[in-house]
């Protein structure tokens, strides 16, 4: 599975990725609150390319099982990008990648789930 690799990451680009897949989850959280009993959903991946438009189709629950934590997003293989995720599951059509560092605290940061994930 190839990984992505930006350019020399500083937190200034860091923070860039990580505001990016950030407002990504915010549009698939939409996507999934206007689906209701569908079972087949068109969500966009989560991950910091800049351009990005891949899109990856799930069920509301398999959307619900990466949506566990506020660190783990929805990612198209091959955008990993490893200076700010690893990849915590594979399931061939897309990926979990869990985000570390300052990409974590600004998922943390901007979770529109906040509390009502478990944090244990």
């Amino acid at each position: 599975m190839p990984t992505v690799h930006p350019p020399e990451e500083d937190s200034p680009s860091e923070r860039r990725v990580a505001c990016a897949e950030v407002n990504r989850r915010r549009v698939n959280e939409a996507i999934e609150r206007g689906q209701g009993a569908v079972r087949e959903v068109t969500f966009i991946c989560e991950c910091g390319l800049v351009g990005c438009t891949e899109k990856l189709q799930l069920s509301i629950e398999e959307y619900e099982d990466v949506r566990t934590d506020f660190d783990r997003f929805l990612v198209a293989p091959g955008h990993v990008i490893e200076d700010v995720e690893t990849v915590a599951e594979d399931h061939g059509d897309y990926l979990v990648a869990v985000k570390h560092g300052v990409a974590a605290a600004v998922a943390e940061d901007n979770d529109p789930r906040g509390d009502e994930l478990d944090r244990t």
